[in-house]
């Protein structure tokens, strides 16, 4: 079941560039894990940072051993205070290639359980935008998402771009058979394969807002706009159903 949260995060305004702080980070995936950065329209947590992570041995046991009795459980990861411009791969400078923390089941500020300390080895940085504080949302903005995982696997996360906004993440899957090119011809090929990099995904009949989001068992139609296809066509749409809604939070960045 998705569930909203509240956050203080701690740390807002240390360090010399002001991005230091307890960047509290949703946990999700099977197979492929991922850390979602919980972001607020204030320093130090404006960013959108979505990781492909791996755990040390003993922390990913724990994990699994208690997902096995929680399957459809909230997961987060309370990392210690870094810098999370450190997970910028487009910096000068060496990356930050792990994170220290502690995995916890439910919200780690709204009284989740405390499973194990963890270091989440970065594997790779699916997705990183820093937000501007002072941005307005445009009333006539249509609802986008990024897309990442792998086939059978896909996840879809709510693009953040302006206060008010919301954060959601989402299990999805492309619809066989209904990928057209942008000229609404059948393309007759497999476009569900690996996403590394997060790519935007518009639903142009919905306006992006909270009450418009895409829900659970909806079909809906997704324009990859940006998306080079298998044989270096442009875009491509699809079909979208939307299995589970794994996270969802308005309150923290703006929205009713």
């Amino acid at each position: 079941m998705p569930q909203q949260h509240g956050h203080e995060h701690g740390g807002h305004g240390h360090g010399g560039n002001g991005t230091i702080g307890v960047h509290g980070m949703l946990l999700f995936g099977q197979d492929t894990l991922y850390l979602s950065h919980l972001p607020m329209f204030q320093r130090p947590h404006n960013f959108q940072v979505i990781l492909e992570v791996g755990f040390d041995d003993a922390a990913d046991e724990v994990l699994r051993a208690d997902r096995h009795s929680n399957a459809d459980g909230l997961y987060t990861f309370e990392p210690a205070k870094f810098h999370i411009t450190e997970l910028d791969p487009r910096r000068a400078g060496p990356e930050r290639s792990s994170v220290e923390g502690v995995i916890h089941q439910g919200h780690f500020e709204r009284g989740g359980q405390a499973l194990a300390r963890a270091v989440a080895a970065v594997r790779n940085v699916v997705y990183f935008q820093e937000l501007d504080p002072t941005a307005e949302h445009a009333s006539d903005q249509e609802l986008t998402y990024l897309c990442f995982g792998r086939a059978g696997q896909l996840h879809l996360a709510h693009r953040i771009t302006a206060s008010p906004d919301f954060d959601q993440v989402l299990v999805a899957r492309l619809v066989p058979g209904t990928a057209t090119d942008q000229a609404g011809r059948p393309i007759g090929e497999d476009v569900s394969g690996q996403f590394n990099q997060a790519v935007p995904v518009a639903f142009r009949d919905h306006a992006d807002t909270p009450q418009s989001r895409l829900a659970p068992k909806e079909t809906a139609e997704a324009n990859f706009f940006q998306t080079v296809g298998p044989k270096g066509f442009h875009g491509f749409r699809v079909q979208v159903e939307i299995e589970r809604e794994l996270y969802f939070e308005s309150g923290e960045l703006g929205s009713a």
